[in-house]
């Protein structure tokens, strides 16, 4: 016999958008419920026995009353097709501390109401909380943990972790599905909990189910016993931000055959048109002042013409104008007409301007010199420096080494003085918004 379980994580249902206008954001939290309802509509079609929630099901610990009842009804929608479901916590819908919701996850209520197994306890030494589930002729062992802050610097929340032990037989398969990054795939720089490559072999399990990373991957790595585990990062159900444009969302069908094989089938999931619109400063400026631009169009019309080449009411879009322009060009820029015209033409419309440095304009006391985020970081540090006592000092170096890997475009200059060297990485860009 097969036992069919379908894999899915990061569906963020109840999402929520800062400066995203309210009408937008229901239409934005609907198309997140529309692609979770491919995910249950897609377990049904197939007939699976299994459904397993990786984490941040929800963007929140309380999610609106209109998203839970949502829930409800696909879990309703699966138990009546006789498929089981199992879910860990994610960072966004696990309590970090008893006095976060008095402890309770938005999972809570529906294993209360018996419409699902929650395995909510985060990682940590002993055995991982379990359920074992008879599906298909199978005997299936499923251990998981939810969302750990123990890991939140970088640490392995399942170090200590072991699996069951059933004193009524050896299951068939042995799953662990959890909420945190795998060794290798990490957000560089990043502060958060990371389970060790060696961590999963030692752990023995058949699959090993990981939620949080939004891109979807899998690999198999060898168990202390020699038997490859299979490694399964279902990713999300829907581009959460502009970083995340490289994947396609989606979520997975694995078979678990009786004689110990098993398959992968990914499921894609369309999402919701995103545009990003990159304008460089030489761009705007005409021919005559060393630029691309015709004298006959302004610079604003050379924007309006970028957002309308690129118009879809139905797509989230950002635009980032960037680079040395000359001054005269910078003073006739017109950015409201801008920003309306992209607000008309998009879902969503994002306007960045602050990467624009105008040349000719002096301000007293302000340096105009093109420097990253990080080199201003740095040259901030070092006039702190000169200022700070000794304990300030320590405080401070300690505060550059936390903040300095998440910012982008530094140079071997901008990590002097007695700064670490640090790597800078790129960040998520969120979704598209409008003022």
């Amino acid at each position: 016999m097969t036992v069919r379980v379908v894999v899915t994580a990061d569906n963020h249902l109840n999402r929520y958008v800062a400066r995203m206008p309210a009408a937008r954001l229901d239409e934005r939290r609907t198309r997140l419920r529309q692609a979770f309802r491919q995910v249950v509509d897609g377990a049904v079609a197939e007939r699976a026995d299994l459904v397993v929630l990786a984490g941040d099901t929800f963007d929140a610990l309380d999610p609106r009353n209109l998203e839970r009842a949502a829930f409800a009804n696909f879990l309703a929608q699966l138990r009546d097709a006789g498929i089981a479901v199992v879910a860990v916590g994610g960072n966004h819908d696990s309590p970090r501390q008893t006095t976060d919701h008095g402890g309770y996850a938005p999972f809570d209520e529906f294993a209360e109401a018996g419409l699902l197994h929650y395995l909510g306890k985060p990682g940590g030494p002993g055995e991982l909380e379990h359920v074992v589930l008879n599906l298909g002729g199978q005997r299936i062992l499923i251990a998981g943990a939810s969302w750990s802050a123990v890991g939140i610097d970088g640490g392995d929340p399942l170090a200590a972790a072991n699996l069951p032990s059933l004193g009524d037989g050896a299951p068939d398969w042995t799953v662990v599905v959890t909420h945190a990054s795998i060794e290798g795939h990490s957000f560089p720089g990043s502060f958060e909990p990371v389970v060790k490559r060696d961590t999963i072999a030692a752990l023995g399990a058949d699959v090993f189910i990981a939620g949080h990373v939004h891109h979807s991957f899998t690999t198999t790595i060898a168990t202390a016993g020699g038997r490859p585990c299979q490694v399964l990062v279902p990713g999300a159900t829907e581009w959460m931000t502009f970083g995340e444009m490289s994947g396609k969302p989606g979520f997975w069908i694995m078979e678990l055959r009786a004689d110990g094989t098993r398959s992968l089938q990914r499921k894609p999931i369309t999402p919701q048109a995103r545009v990003t619109l990159e304008v460089t400063g030489v761009e705007l400026q005409p021919v005559g002042l060393g630029g691309l631009r015709p004298d006959v169009e302004t610079p604003t019309e050379v924007l309006l013409d970028r957002i309308a080449s690129r118009e879809n009411p139905d797509a989230l879009a950002t635009m980032r104008i960037h680079g040395p322009v000359a001054r005269e060009v910078y003073e006739g820029l017109n950015l409201s007409a801008v920003h309306e015209a992209g607000v008309k033409g998009f879902f969503t419309f994002d306007l960045d301007a602050s990467g624009l440095m105008p040349e000719g304009i002096a301000v007293p006391g302000v340096s105009l010199e093109r420097r990253s985020q990080a080199e201003e970081i740095a040259a901030t540090v070092d006039t702190l420096r000169g200022q700070a006592t000794d304990t300030e000092r320590e405080f401070l170096e300690r505060a550059f080494d936390l903040i300095a890997p998440y910012f982008v475009g530094g140079s071997d200059r901008a990590f002097t003085s007695d700064q670490r060297d640090a790597t800078a990485s790129p960040r998520p860009v969120d979704e598209g918004v409008q003022a």
